[in-house]
């Protein structure tokens, strides 16, 4: 019994010396946000700084006098509710943040909830944005022009894992997420790369403009993701003359208006894919003026 009941004693001597140590260490904040938000204390109460502030060093924490206005600041007891440290209360890190011109003025001048970057203001802690969160509103644009919004010009935005393989193994990471890829980059991107006749997606072999068309009848929506306006295929078709296996047809065009009048009429996607709509253009204006 004497050696069950010791563990649990020593377990508190430790707990105990840990946090005298921390006393006396840096101050830091344990603020209750959710309790605050609980009692209905907006967030401009205690960050009022925060709507002029233009960079994201700028230290917007309350002072001791906006505490003043609900709490006993002379006594430390209810400071220590908050400061590790009272002593030293004040004197503590900031978290680090990369976007070194970040604006909170701006941001707030579009009357954007403070919520959209740090979270439920109902949680217990704040939270810094990620990437994503600042996807919500800034669409991904070509040379981190749009990152430079916030991020300095100097600054190397690449990711830890773009090392020196990362040309060679970006193909794996992109299959499996390329959602993940959009965060920074766009299709132009990669069609600086894979729209050249010198790196071409590895299914591309040199013969590819021969027997692509099965690919094409299968995984349509594959082909889709680099070439995404008919007019990349229909371009090509029409210069060297290559049309539909069933335009070849003895009964596609007759007098009566044929096979093709029926396939307009029941799949007109896959006609305006290489033909304009419009008894007006070209193709169908040669059989069909002014009807």
């Amino acid at each position: 019994m004497t050696r069950t009941l010791t563990l649990p004693v020593l377990l508190l001597v430790l707990i105990a010396t840990g946090l005298h140590a921390q006393d006396g260490g840096p101050d830091h904040i344990i603020f209750p946000h959710d309790l605050h938000f609980e009692n209905e204390v907006e967030c401009a109460v205690c960050h009022e700084d925060a709507r002029d502030s233009a960079s994201p060093s700028d230290r917007l924490l309350p002072d001791m006098d906006v505490c003043a206005d609900c709490h006993d600041v002379d006594d430390d007891t209810g400071c220590a509710t908050c400061h590790s440290n009272v002593d030293e209360a004040g004197d503590y890190p900031r978290p680090d943040f990369g976007a070194g011109r970040f604006s909170h003025a701006a941001h707030l001048a579009r009357d954007m909830a403070c919520a959209a970057c740090h979270g439920d203001p109902a949680a217990a802690h704040p939270v810094l944005p990620t990437k994503p969160d600042c996807r919500a509103c800034h669409a991904t644009a070509d040379r981190y022009t749009d990152c430079r919004l916030c991020h300095e010009a100097d600054q190397d935005l690449l990711p830890a894992d773009h090392g020196a393989q990362w040309r060679s193994a970006h193909g794996v990471c992109a299959r499996q997420d390329e959602q993940a890829c959009f965060l920074c980059h766009t299709r132009t991107t990669c069609a600086e790369c894979h729209a050249g006749d010198d790196i071409r997606p590895r299914s591309h072999d040199l013969n590819y403009a021969y027997n692509h068309a099965l690919d094409a009848r299968g995984h349509e929506a594959d082909c889709a993701t680099c070439h995404r306006e008919p007019q990349f295929c229909s371009s090509c078709h029409l210069a060297e003359r290559v049309l539909p296996g069933d335009h070849s047809r003895t009964d596609w065009v007759t007098a009566g208006g044929g096979r093709h009048a029926a396939e307009g009429l029941f799949d007109i996607e896959s006609c305006i894919a290489c033909h304009e709509t419009g008894a007006a253009e070209p193709t169908c204006a040669r059989c069909h003026q002014g009807g």
